[in-house]
């Protein structure tokens, strides 16, 4: 690609999209219409950086900043908010919550700069407690990656989950509770009880639940193939 694009190339781009004379389907999308796009850029964007494909990288960062800005313009139309409200938001959180580099606070680890972010995001959010920094996080992430968050707030304020073995029983007691219950109320109950287990026991042996159950996928789709020959 000979000619580069800035980033205000890119507002103007999106401005003219929506804009008289534009494109007419761009111009009929909604805050609501094109929500979702932003999750599956994103995740497009983790299996570039995951396989390692430095080509796509730089390009699926451009389809999810594409859905910040698109949202901005939006928002710009409707009075809401324009990029420059997302840029200053962003700039004064960044500068407000590392005072170990915009202020005087001296911290000696990485560990305490992550504990300091946590009491200023509370402190920003008027939290004041760790149910209410847990009921804070975003209901809208997948769910194993929502518990990971929870379960990781909820050890640092000193909860112990079981042991593998311990939550290996549960599971075990759980399923023989299923087998014998064709409640639809109660199967829901206890599957929701065996995952948050089973996240627990990713979280013990340093595996992220939502990593491993996506490349099980991926293989499961690569055995139905053979199968499907």
């Amino acid at each position: 690609m000979d000619k580069k694009y800035t980033f205000e190339d890119l507002l103007e781009i999106v401005e003219k999209l929506r804009g008289e004379g534009g494109c007419p389907w761009d111009m009929e999308q909604t805050h609501d219409s094109i929500k979702h796009n932003i999750i599956e850029e994103g995740y497009e964007l983790i299996e570039a950086l995951e396989n390692g494909e430095t080509d796509k990288m730089a390009d699926e960062s451009g389809d999810l900043l594409l859905q910040v800005v698109f949202h901005a313009q939006i928002g710009k139309e409707c009075g809401e908010y324009d990029i420059d409200d997302v840029t200053t938001a962003v700039c004064s959180k960044l500068i407000k919550r590392h005072p170990h580099v915009f202020s005087d606070v001296d911290v000696k680890n990485s560990d305490e700069v992550l504990e300091n972010w946590s009491k200023i995001k509370m402190q920003e959010r008027g939290q004041k407690s760790v149910s209410q920094d847990m009921d804070g996080v975003s209901k809208g992430l997948p769910a194993l990656m929502r518990a990971e968050k929870i379960q990781g707030k909820a050890e640092k304020s000193g909860y112990v989950f079981n042991e593998p073995i311990v939550a290996a029983e549960s599971i075990s007691n759980m399923i023989s509770i299923l087998t014998s219950n064709e409640d639809k109320e109660v199967a829901e109950k206890y599957i929701g009880k065996m995952l948050f287990e089973l996240v627990s026991v990713a979280k013990v042996s340093g595996v992220d639940a939502e990593t491993a159950l996506n490349k099980h996928i991926k293989g499961f789709i690569q055995e139905f193939a053979k199968h499907e020959e």
